[in-house]
């Protein structure tokens, strides 16, 4: 088989995120192991054997929908801390996740439930989760140094701002599906995380910031 031109190659891509990011929604209420291909294939329009010509099965589809959840809520949480400086670009970062939360929830219920990431996924889809991760992690650490430039503890109060404030979100979200009522609630939880983070973020910054 001739191969194919860089050109048709991109629009296949273009294709595949387009269809993955139709079955985000079904995706997000049903989960993987529940969602239907037919249904999926539904979602984007397409008969199951024309959805089974752009990804190998409903596992690839998975992957593309992880890759383009975590793109999609990343570009917005770049967007929303850019601009911060000091320990204000912790409650930006709380903010933002609580914004995607809000306006994108079926890419966030995604990216919450890909914890233990897509085993099926390409190196090229590794690439372009672990890029638009670290574009937000640079865009954050540089609000919490401004006006000075990032160091390594802007960049490890950056990632422990991500970790803590998603964990919150995580647990809700396991709650949420088994049904069960959370102890404490998740505004309250991440009230209480973000003084704490923006408390360690003062200590850690240079005074003045």
């Amino acid at each position: 088989m001739a191969p194919t031109s860089p050109s048709a190659d991109r629009r296949r891509e273009h294709r595949r995120s387009a269809i993955a990011a139709a079955c985000l929604d079904r995706f997000a209420h049903e989960g993987f192991a529940e969602a239907r291909l037919e249904l999926l294939a539904q979602d984007a329009a397409l008969s199951r054997q024309n959805l089974l010509f752009y990804f190998r099965d409903k596992a690839d589809l998975w992957a593309e929908s992880i890759t383009c959840a975590t793109e999609e809520v990343f570009r917005v949480l770049t967007r929303l801390v850019t601009g911060e400086a000091g320990p204000t670009a912790v409650r930006a970062m709380r903010r933002g996740l609580d914004e995607v939360s809000r306006v994108l929830p079926s890419a966030f219920t995604v990216l919450l439930d890909s914890a233990g990431g897509a085993p099926r996924a390409s190196g090229q889809q590794q690439q372009r989760t672990t890029a638009a991760q670290a574009a937000f992690f640079a865009a954050h650490s540089a609000a919490l140094s401004s006006p000075a430039a990032p160091t390594e503890s802007t960049h490890r109060l950056t990632r422990l701002a991500w970790l803590t404030l998603l964990a919150h979100h995580r647990e809700a979200r396991t709650h949420d599906r088994s049904g069960l009522a959370a102890g404490i609630p998740l505004a309250a939880d991440l009230d209480f995380a973000e003084v704490q983070l923006v408390a360690i973020a003062s200590a850690h910054l240079p005074r003045g910031r």
